[in-house]
This record gives C-alpha cells, sequence and structure tokens, in this order.
C-alpha cells in the first residue's frame, strides 16, 4: 500500500487511484465549446430557432462553464437534452431523439479525431509515470466513451500506465458506484484502497456511494473546487507519494 499526499492532505493504504478523464487529464474545454457549436449549429438547420438555447443546455453559450451539461454529462444526457428542445418545437419524441443522435453523430465527423485536440494538462504525463513507478494501479472511468478513452491513452503514450477504463455509452455511469467496483475488481483491490480524483460534483458522488478511500477535487482545468472534497489540488504537482514513511518522492 502507498500513503499519497495531496497538498496538505495525508491518505494512507492507497492501492490505486481513479481518474476522470475530460477537465481532469485532458485539457477538452476548447474542443467541447467547439463541438457544442457544431451540434447546435446542425441541429438549428432541421429545427430553426434552437441554437442559442442549446448552446446555453449545453453550458457554452458565452464563456465555457465547466460545470455545465458538455462538461460533465454523458452523450446520452447531452443526446436527451437536445432532444427535448427539438421536441418543443412540436416534434413527436421519437424523431426528435432520432434527429438528435443523427445531429450528434453527423458533428463528430467534423473532428475526426477527439485526442488530437484534447492534449493532457502540463504535468499529467509526469505524474501518471510517476505513479505506476511507485507502485499504484491506475484507471479511467470517464463520461466519455470508452474507445475514446482508449484512443486518448494511445495517443499521449499513457497506455502502459492505466490498467483499466470504462466509458459512458451504457450504463453503469457516474455517479453509480458500480463504476468504482467494476474498477477495483479489474485491479484486484478494495474500493476503500482507492482515491477518486475529478473535477466535477459527480466524481464526488461516487466516490461516496462507492466507500472509495476519498476523493480529490482537481482546479487546474478551470473547474471549482468541489465542496466536501478531501483534498483540493490546483496542479498536478501537489500530488506525491511518499515511500518508506516519510520519504518522498
Amino acid at each position: 500500500m502507498i500513503t499519497i499526499k495531496a497538498k496538505d492532505s495525508i491518505f494512507e493504504d492507497i492501492a490505486a487511484i481513479l481518474w476522470d478523464k475530460d477537465g481532469t487529464l485532458a485539457d477538452s474545454h476548447g474542443f467541447l465549446q467547439e463541438l457544442a457549436k457544431a451540434r447546435s449549429r446542425y441541429l438549428n438547420q432541421h429545427s430553426p430557432g434552437i441554437e442559442q438555447a442549446l448552446m446555453r443546455a449545453f453550458g457554452c453559450a458565452e464563456a465555457y462553464d465547466p460545470t455545465g451539461l458538455m462538461a460533465v454529462g454523458t452523450r446520452y444526457d447531452n443526446e436527451i437534452a437536445a432532444a427535448a428542445y427539438i421536441a418543443a418545437t412540436g416534434k413527436p419524441w421519437a424523431e426528435a431523439l432520432d434527429l438528435a443522435q443523427q445531429g450528434f453523430a453527423e458533428s463528430d465527423r467534423s473532428f475526426t479525431r477527439k485526442a488530437d485536440f484534447t492534449p493532457p494538462f502540463s504535468g499529467i504525463v509526469e505524474l501518471l509515470s510517476n505513479l505506476w513507478d511507485s507502485g499504484l494501479k491506475l484507471a479511467v472511468l470517464s463520461g466519455d466513451t470508452t474507445a475514446n478513452i482508449q484512443d486518448f491513452l494511445l495517443r499521449y503514450d499513457l497506455v502502459n500506465y492505466v490498467t483499466w477504463c470504462a466509458g459512458s455509452e451504457a450504463p453503469p455511469v457516474k455517479p453509480n458506484p458500480q463504476m468504482v467496483w467494476t474498477a477495483c475488481e479489474n485491479l484486484g483491490i478494495s474500493p476503500e484502497n482507492s482515491l477518486v480524483v475529478g473535477d466535477s460534483k459527480l466524481d464526488g458522488q461516487l466516490a461516496e456511494a462507492s466507500g472509495a478511500g476519498g476523493f480529490i477535487s482537481v482546479t487546474w482545468g478551470g473547474s471549482p473546487a468541489i465542496a466536501g472534497a478531501d483534498a483540493v489540488l490546483d496542479h498536478p504537482e501537489q500530488l506525491t507519494v511518499y515511500l518508506n514513511h516519510g520519504v518522498l518522492k
């Protein structure tokens, strides 16, 4: 087991860290705002007058909102929200949902590879390498798809550091504790020996519901500190590992 220091907080008997991706590992804010624009413009062509309402719903109307729907919601959440605005124009629900899904798929084609537009934050590659070398197991639990997580890890040479990843293309999704329980089962550890690290309230709820050993809120991507977090970090360098009872690595 490893002792972790997160700024001024100490976590003992930790075997694994479970990471959120977008806004935590990956700088995705610019990409998500552009994707919201592409989706809103496409759907506005089929349901005129909804573009600005959609942008507000996505949390991208003006400045990007790191707590908004695009930032913390799953693809399914965003599709349902878009379909609701389309249905409000008078279209049947089935048609509205089909149009939303079609619009999302078409918009995706504007960005051939998401990973190219969502690089790791400064210091993340070095941090994951150090954590892995220290003997910690690492996993990624995200509102993105599993395929996009895997591609991000591949694109930035992080595959060797991450043992398990799970997206939200199908249940369970955050904050369902089964995400943590399944990850821990695959890592061969108990939930109480894990830490959840993320930038949204859903990550905190995930940690609490699953019985994880703690929740670390990160603000280095512009997200606000999450109330009730066991620690709040402003930079990846503030997460460190203690080995041999006090020797800092």
